[in-house]
């Protein structure tokens, strides 16, 4: 799972790890149409969106705009699982389940939120790599946990998917699978799509479908709540496992909000209301009374 949830820049090369400043005449029509962004676009959407700074450091994306909301989520979800694990009768392996794949979760979310506001080149390489690391963790952290249930239900002879969550785990595990891969390769080895145009041109659809699995990872938390083990014994409220997940995908869903930022000498000369094509203020708009810069406010 080494680029789980967002895709990273791309460079003409295969192992380059930068956006090209143009296109260049190997560039496919499906590239062309990808460079359509600037490259001083935020992963998330457009400028003005949620940024990074370009003085600040990657661990600052981790609470940008709204991060805080799903961080707390993020936190409280693992607290509540292991907190329930931990005053219970440890089963081994089989309450490393449980323990593995809430911190998984909490990996796989900041993998999400490093990379998301990066919008320089170097910020992009930077949290490509932060991104990847967070989700090898993820990853491990997953396949821990399955393989912790497997030998448990193979030790006892209990009978494997009896139930929604179960079966639903069973699916996201395949689907984890696919994600990391396309993201993984996508990037280091964009041969496989045909080039880089055409690997960049698939990045948003990677990108969507990692804030689909995160969700898909909170609704079976909450789906096990319903199981024997977790909700009779453990007594893990489904209630509050909802609610964080509330906080986790707000956090997430809203991080695109409305930033006012001062503009730079160069930019205070643009006439009153008259738009540029710079691409660090576009679809900006100079406020003839003020030296601020309103953006538009843009939620995904």
């Amino acid at each position: 799972m080494s680029c789980m949830l967002l895709s990273p820049p791309f460079s003409p090369s295969s192992h380059a790890l930068t956006w090209p400043a143009q296109d260049t005449p190997q560039d496919t029509p499906q590239a062309a149409t990808a460079s359509s962004a600037s490259e001083q676009e935020p992963l998330l959407g457009r400028p003005g969106d949620v940024a990074q700074g370009e003085d600040e450091s990657l661990l600052h994306n981790l609470v940008a705009g709204t991060s805080p909301l799903a961080q707390v989520g993020g936190l409280v979800l693992v607290g509540l699982v292991w907190g329930v694990v931990f005053t219970h009768r440890i089963l081994v392996p089989f309450s490393l389940h449980p323990l593995l794949n809430s911190l998984a979760i909490l990996f796989a979310l900041e993998a999400i939120l490093v990379l998301q506001p990066t919008h320089t080149t170097d910020q992009k390489r930077k949290g490509t790599y932060a991104h990847a690391s967070f989700a090898a963790l993820a990853a491990l952290c997953f396949y821990g946990a399955l393989a912790s249930v497997l030998v448990h239900k193979k030790r006892t002879g209990l009978p494997h998917f009896e139930s929604p969550h179960a079966i639903l785990g069973v699916i996201i595990y395949s689907v984890l699978l696919v994600q990391a891969f396309i993201g993984f390769t996508q990037y280091f080895v964009p041969g496989l799509y045909g080039g880089v145009g055409n690997a960049r041109a698939i990045y948003k659809y990677h990108r969507v479908s990692g804030y689909f699995l995160l969700t898909l990872f909170l609704v079976n938390v909450i789906l096990a709540t319903s199981t024997y083990y977790a909700g009779n014994i453990l007594g893990l409220k489904a209630w509050g496992v909802i609610l964080v997940s509330i906080l986790v995908v707000a956090g997430r869903l809203f991080i695109r909000v409305l930033m006012v930022t001062k503009l730079t000498p160069a930019h205070r000369r643009l006439p009153a209301y008259q738009e540029t094509e710079d691409p660090d203020i576009l679809n900006c708009r100079h406020h003839p009374h003020t030296d601020d810069l309103i953006l538009s406010c843009h939620v995904f």
